[in-house]
C-alpha cells in the first residue's frame, strides 16, 4: 500500500522507541492501529458506494437510451419492464443515500469513540505522571527523616554484624565433654 519495507518500518519503530520512550511506545502503536483500522473501513465504504453509484448510473444511462429511442410505442410490456427499471434504480438510489449516511454516522461514531478512548489514555498517563512526580517531590524535610532512619538501620545491621560471632552457633561443648 504504501510500499514500506522491514528495514523502513524497524527505523520508524526505532525512532519511536527513542523518541516516545518504552513506556508509551505501545499506546501510540495502538492509537497508529486504530487509526489504519477506521481509515481502511472509510477506504472500503467508499469504495462500494461508488460501485453502487457506478451500476445505478449505467442503469440510469440505459433507461435514457431507452426513453430517447422512444419506447412509448413498444408493447406495453416492455414499457412496464421500463418503469420497474426506473422504479428499481429510483429505490437502489434511495437506498444508497440511507447507506452512505449511516456509513457516515457509524464511521462518525467510531472516531468519536477513538477520540474518547486517546482522551481517557492521556488522562490516565497524565494522573499516573503527576502521582510519580508527587512521590519525588517530597518534602526536603522528610526526606532528610527518611535518609536518616536509613542510614540508623543501617548502622544498627553494622552493629549486630559486629556482634555475631559465627562460633556461637556452634553446639555449646558441656563441661564433662571438656574434661
Amino acid at each position: 500500500m504504501f510500499d514500506i519495507g522491514f528495514s523502513e518500518l524497524l527505523l520508524i519503530f526505532i525512532v519511536g522507541l527513542v523518541v516516545l520512550g518504552p513506556q508509551r511506545m505501545p499506546v501510540a502503536i495502538r492509537t497508529v492501529m486504530k487509526w489504519v483500522r477506521t481509515i481502511r473501513g472509510l477506504a472500503a465504504n467508499v469504495q462500494n458506494e461508488l460501485t453502487q453509484e457506478l451500476k445505478l448510473q449505467e442503469l440510469q444511462e440505459s433507461i435514457k437510451k431507452a426513453e430517447h429511442l422512444n419506447l412509448n410505442t413498444l408493447s406495453p410490456e416492455l414499457a412496464q419492464t421500463v418503469e420497474e427499471l426506473k422504479q428499481s434504480a429510483e429505490k437502489m438510489k434511495a437506498n444508497l443515500d440511507k447507506q452512505a449516511s449511516d456509513a457516515n454516522h457509524a464511521l462518525q461514531q467510531q472516531m468519536d469513540r477513538v477520540r474518547n478512548e486517546n482522551v481517557q489514555e492521556n488522562k490516565l498517563e497524565k494522573t499516573e505522571n503527576s502521582t510519580a512526580l508527587d512521590e519525588t517531590n517530597q518534602d526536603p524535610d522528610d526526606l532528610t527523616q527518611n535518609i536518616a532512619d536509613e542510614l540508623s538501620l543501617d548502622e544498627q545491621l553494622a552493629q549486630y554484624i559486629d556482634q555475631y560471632h559465627p562460633a556461637e552457633d556452634a553446639q555449646p561443648v558441656s563441661q564433662q565433654e571438656k574434661k
